[in-house]
């Protein structure tokens, strides 16, 4: 059962507000609906948020629920881990916790990062004796840069709950965090190394992270870096929608008109050259029964 650690970094506060309020953002959501009903599990992830929330279109659960079972049938990860929450909190689908977790489990087996750090979070416990399996799925999501998940991390291994204690690896960890300011990430590398130079010993620490990422997927350096760059952007819902829409548009592959196959196309975010960044790691966690931001972010339960 997840503990004080655990919680604190799963306890950021939600924005509940619409989202997507322009009538230009109603006006894209409205095309976006076309492209979820034509096969886009990007759309299908969007509009079932929207749905649920009331945000850029009538709240509808029976519409939210339809919207992402296609999604769920084109096995995005994303749409796992919604199901996962909405599942547990009775959201759109009658509550199921046992069905929760197997969802759950399901876009882990992805490796989709926010669905990594809560199962991490939901099997960890600060008494007990062996936390490996809360660390793997930890150390899976740090990978990907995912700040949540890299700052409960630093946390474990600074204090050598249920693992062995590795000061070197939570100095790196939280060194690359404090960069862009997240959390008390400055505050907690200053305990770790001191103040001496801690400037300095900041970058390369983080280089140092950031180089063994690289090495043990053997990409560059760049690459490498390109990815830090990606983590700290961020983007509004509504300039979001109105992005996707415009690539899908491009794509006229969930248009209704194409003749062509309905293959899962590429968006922003999923590997269109020239691309406006679409996910925000830098944002900490919100819930997934949340906004569509929530969804279209990626960062968290």
């Amino acid at each position: 059962m997840a503990t004080p650690v655990a919680l604190e970094q799963a306890a950021e506060d939600t924005d509940m507000s619409a989202e997507c309020a322009s009538e230009q953002c109603s006006e894209a959501m409205t095309k976006l609906v076309r492209y979820s009903l034509n096969g886009s599990p990007d759309a299908q992830v969007i509009v079932a948020m929207a749905y649920a929330t009331g945000d850029g279109v009538p709240l509808d659960h029976v519409l939210a629920r339809q919207h992402l079972k296609r999604a769920l049938r084109n096995n995005d990860e994303r749409a796992w881990h919604i199901y996962s929450r909405w599942l547990r909190d009775g959201l759109a689908f009658e509550q199921d916790a046992e069905r929760a977790d197997e969802a759950l489990d399901r876009a882990a087996r992805h490796e989709y990062a926010p669905a990594l750090f809560e199962r991490a979070v939901r099997r960890f416990s600060e008494t007990a004796a062996d936390n490996s399996l809360s660390v793997a799925d930890l150390e899976l999501a740090a990978e990907q840069l995912h700040k949540p998940s890299m700052y409960l991390l630093a946390q474990i291994k600074a204090a050598g709950l249920g693992v062995a204690v590795d000061t070197a690896k939570a100095s790196q960890l939280y060194a690359f965090l404090a960069r862009s300011n997240y959390r008390e990430s400055n505050v907690r590398l200053q305990k770790l190394v001191g103040t001496v130079d801690l400037q300095q010993q900041t970058e390369q620490l983080s280089i140092a992270y950031v180089e063994a990422i690289a090495e043990r997927h053997r990409s560059s350096d760049v690459q490498a870096m390109e990815v830090i760059t990606v983590s700290s952007s961020t983007i509004g819902t509504e300039d979001f929608v109105i992005d996707l829409v415009e690539q899908l548009d491009k794509l006229r592959t969930f248009d209704g008109r194409s003749t062509g196959s309905r293959i899962r196309g590429q968006v922003c975010g999923r590997g269109v050259a020239q691309c406006r960044v679409i996910y925000n790691a830098a944002a900490g966690t919100i819930s997934m029964g949340g906004t569509v931001r929530d969804a279209v972010e990626g960062i968290g339960w």
